[in-house]
């Protein structure tokens, strides 16, 4: 049997000439096969007959043209090779039906190619191959019957989801509903809470004052000061009595009936409250500092409040020379802590399910958690009045988001995002891989000196327009450079506000932190984190093409033509030394192609085609307004300045929301615009609703104690070990629970909280913690920690309010998916990094 029978084995029964031809043709990007030919002398008579064997359509490429010229030469121009040969091979109906999702239509874009197009006639689009078929589901062909069966399915099927549908939108309004009359009841029903604020003086001496307290807590309760105060916390005070200055001591007290006469007196019941006074000297001339603390309902406490006329007081008295005048506000909380835990837990719960199953916009999610927090404060008699939830707020974050957004999008009318675009692809040389990884080292560097969410409303939108210009989904960049600016952050003082928060602590600046020690000591982890998630990244999208939004027309027909070239080359047995000649020269052009291919994979596949584009799209994406640019370019120096002046700790006079509401007030006198209107309608409003309302939410959630609760949990965990473990302990505590606890909430508040454990946990001689290693872990946790979810940092929620503004929308389960595994795998990185520096070789 002959190798041409051998063929027409392959596939019995095969459809004649009428049914199918293939033809070459030829492209010119993809010439160069000559190393792949064989030269004359070698081909024999035997390796001749194995190459007519072959399909016309791969006979006739440039690789097997030796073969074509010796055939010609021995047997002339036709001998050997029949017309009826080439389509009865059976060859071109098995490739048929296995490459019909990627064939394009005749004459498209094959004028000139070396491409094969496989042209099949009216009529035979059902016939399949199973044993071909390798990349689909097989097709069934589908008679009358079989469409009208399939079209009552459908209708059936549209018939259910639209009732499903309407039933959810029942299910919701109604939860809505009854949540809204819930929330609308207890309301109005509570009063706002109207704390007792008083003026004291306090007498020098022991005697002090004598402070009754006309409504006893029925719960816990907490104090708050204004004063002359150090600025130490709370838990801080209290292990420094052997300190030269002065204290103010808050003794709580409850009366009690002893002995026949049922004398009274008052018993010191709770721990004293002691509070560092500034020297003698500042007392009269510095600002009243703020300190609080809250005093947890104890059984015994309990049961002589319930007693009959039992009194509820504070003895205030200092051990300095002088009178003192202070501010007392006695908030008696009604939340038990245990209890306030487990409902700010519930809410969190409520929050996060909502925005993984997207059943509501994230904005209207944020309102009704937020409202439904105050509506849980209420329930205990804690309900906040309007001055504090305005504050809560945090007006001058959102100030700063605001004039940023304003300055960017007038940014955005001079065509700088575009041009930045097409300036990345040109240093990337239209390279994948290399233009995301400039854009995250881009966004990790700009993210060391300017603040996180100012970078993000920076680079966010060149990184869409980037990829835009390439074809290529942008939500993996985004996701990058939300996890780089979070990085990045953590690098200086002034990167974003986990850093300010940290760096600005007045017992950490105390303790000689100085700028340059900062960057010093977070340095190695912020590189090693970089390393990290520029791997991490490149093995998740190991597989390039999820990285497209659709595959180029280009490398399908080419997956396509070495598919043929395959199934050609594993059609010739290797059973002589004839056949491997043919067998190594579609090798050959196996391997040519796989490389033309992977070269495709990895960006633009030559620079004759890199070239073009270039020049193409600096012709398309020039800057349209150079005036307008050097404009608004002027006042963004401006503002960043201005940061920078603001960072250093003696010339910081502004907040950074003054600051970039007068760059942008400069800004619109130099432009003189009418059209404010418009500029407003294109500002993210919902991104900025959606903070003040997680703010809300998260501030209601600490006053319910979940806080207090994590902190007191880190603070037992460090003191159940032995002393000569309490720094590794601490270590690994403070660094991944700032780091879990700011994935889940929001970073900022976390850190807020978390500083506070830091310093009490080193103000205490007993356990003899450094403050340094702590400081670090407290940084790189919160500031790494951020990246878990899509909302553990503001910077996330900008970024993908910006994808979503230019129609990519990046939802929660995504992010968590892909960069929650890259966040613990950072965290790993710090905790062994921290352990060998400050365990191993005692860095502090």
């Amino acid at each position: 049997m002959g190798l041409r029978d051998t063929f027409r084995k392959l596939r019995p029964g095969s459809p004649g000439r009428d049914k199918c031809s293939m033809e070459l043709q030829r492209r010119s990007p993809r010439t160069g096969c000559q190393n792949n030919q064989v030269a004359a002398v070698q081909v024999t008579e035997q390796s001749l007959q194995v190459w007519r064997a072959l399909p016309a359509e791969i006979r006739h490429d440039p690789s097997m043209v030796s073969f074509k010229m010796e055939n010609e030469r021995i047997h002339g121009s036709s001998a050997g090779v029949s017309d009826d040969d080439e389509d009865e091979d059976g060859y071109d109906e098995v490739d048929r039906n296995n490459d019909s999702r990627l064939q394009e239509e005749p004459g498209s874009s094959y004028a000139g190619s070396d491409f094969l197009d496989i042209k099949t006639r009216p009529g035979e689009e059902n016939i399949t191959d199973d044993e071909g078929t390798t990349h689909s589901d097989h097709e069934h062909a589908n008679g009358p019957g079989n469409a009208k069966s399939q079209a009552r399915r459908l209708h059936r099927k549209s018939k259910r989801s639209k009732e499903q549908v309407q039933r959810d939108k029942l299910w919701k309004r109604g939860g809505l509903l009854l949540f809204w009359l819930l929330a609308a009841v207890v309301l109005m029903s509570v009063g706002e809470k109207h704390l007792l604020e008083k003026t004291i003086d306090v007498p020098q001496g022991e005697q002090g004052k004598v402070f009754k307290l006309l409504q006893p807590p029925t719960g816990d309760f907490r104090l708050k000061i204004y004063g002359a105060f150090r600025d130490l916390s709370a838990l801080d005070a209290t292990e420094n009595e052997t300190i030269s200055f002065g204290f103010l001591t808050v003794q709580p007290q409850v009366s009690a009936y002893i002995g026949e006469n049922r004398s009274k007196v008052f018993q010191d019941i709770l721990p004293a409250w002691r509070l560092p006074l500034l020297s003698e000297e500042e007392l009269d001339k510095a600002p009243a500092v703020a300190s609080n603390r809250t005093y947890q309902m104890t059984d015994e406490l309990s049961d002589l409040l319930d007693a009959k006329d039992s009194e509820f007081r504070l003895h205030i008295y200092s051990d300095v020379e002088t009178d003192l005048a202070i501010i007392l506000n006695y908030n008696p909380l009604i939340v038990n802590a245990r209890i306030g835990s487990i409902l700010a837990g519930l809410i969190l719960l409520v929050f996060y399910a909502l925005l993984v199953w997207e059943l509501f916009e994230r904005p209207f999610v944020a309102m009704i958690c937020s409202i439904l927090s105050v509506t849980a404060l209420a329930c205990f008699n804690d309900r906040p009045n309007m001055d504090e939830i305005i504050q809560w707020m945090d007006m001058e974050l959102l100030t700063l988001l605001f004039c940023m957004m304003l300055i960017i999008l007038i940014l955005t009318e001079t065509g700088v995002f575009d041009y930045l675009a097409v300036f990345c692809f040109e240093i990337s040389g239209g390279k994948i891989w290399p233009m995301i990884y400039s854009l995250c080292l881009v966004t990790c560097l700009v993210s060391s000196v300017l603040d996180n969410m100012t970078t993000v409303l920076l680079l966010t939108p060149v990184a869409i327009r980037l990829c835009e210009v390439m074809q290529l989904d942008p939500l993996p960049v985004v996701m990058g450079i939300i996890v780089h600016a979070n990085i990045g952050g953590a690098l200086t003082p002034i990167g974003d506000p986990i850093s300010i928060i940290v760096s600005t602590n007045h017992f950490i600046v105390e303790n000689d932190i100085t700028f340059l020690t900062f960057v010093a000591h977070t340095f190695p982890g912020v590189l090693l984190a970089v390393v990290q998630s520029c791997l991490y990244l490149r093995l998740f999208y190991h597989n390039i093409d999820a990285l497209r939004l659709n595959e180029p027309k280009e490398m399908s027909e080419l997956r396509r033509e070495i598919k043929v070239w395959q199934r050609a080359l594993n059609a010739v047995a290797s059973c002589s030394k004839d056949a491997q000649l043919v067998r190594g020269t579609l090798q050959g052009k196996v391997k040519q192609l796989s490389r033309t291919l992977r070269r495709l994979q990895r960006g633009v596949g030559s620079s004759e085609v890199y070239t073009n584009t270039l020049d193409e799209l600096k012709q398309k994406y020039p800057i349209k307004n150079k005036t307008l640019l050097f404009q608004s370019a002027g006042a963004l120096v401006f503002v960043i300045v201005c940061f920078f002046i603001q960072s250093v700790p003696h010339w910081r006079t502004l907040p950074l929301g003054w600051v970039a509401l007068l760059g942008v007030i400069l800004l619109l006198i130099i432009l003189n615009r009418d059209d404010m209107e418009h500029l407003m309608h294109r500002i993210e409003w919902t991104t900025l609703l959606f903070f003040a309302a997680m703010f809300v939410m998260m501030e209601c959630v600490e006053r319910l104690g979940i806080f207090a609760g994590i902190s007191e949990l880190t603070e037992h965990v460090i003191l159940s070990v032995g002393k000569s473990h309490r720094l590794a302990m601490a270590i690994f505590m403070i660094l991944w629970m700032s780091a879990l606890a700011s994935s889940i909430l929001d970073s900022i508040p976390v850190t807020a909280m978390m500083v506070k454990l830091v310093t009490s946990l080193v103000a205490k001689p007993s356990l003899g913690l450094p403050l340094q290693p702590l400081v670090w872990a407290l940084t790189l946790g919160a500031s790494l920690g951020g990246n878990g979810t899509l909302y553990g940092a503001s910077a996330n929620v900008i970024a993908a309010g910006i994808a979503e503004q230019h129609g990519y929308k990046l939802s929660f389960t995504r992010y968590l998916r892909t960069v929650f595994p890259m966040m613990l795998g950072q965290i790993t990185l710090m905790t062994v990094y921290l352990l060998v520096a400050h365990i191993v070789f005692g860095w502090h």
